[in-house]
């Protein structure tokens, strides 16, 4: 069975931790327009970090963050349900 997450706006869910102490999260930031969402991806390690804001089209089926694909189940303006592809 493949992962299925709901993370609400502002949410962070770790999509990737290393070794080395560097982590991937990803945050849902709402809808920015009826037709667009973007999703932050936050990379860090220890006190330092940096995000990239990533714009979707609300039509679109799946995304591709980390080079894992994301299939979208559901979306609104308060939430998004997203499935790990196997």
């Amino acid at each position: 069975m493949t992962e299925t997450f709901t993370p609400g706006i502002g949410e962070r869910k770790n999509i990737n931790k290393s070794f080395f102490g560097n982590t991937e999260d990803m945050m849902y930031c709402g809808m920015s327009s009826e037709n667009t969402f973007p999703i932050g991806l936050l990379f860090s390690k220890d006190y330092q970090g940096h995000a990239l804001n990533l714009y979707f089209p609300k039509k679109s089926s799946s995304i591709v963050l980390n080079k894992e694909k994301y299939y979208i189940v559901d979306i609104n303006s308060e939430y998004i349900t997203l499935q790990l592809s196997e």
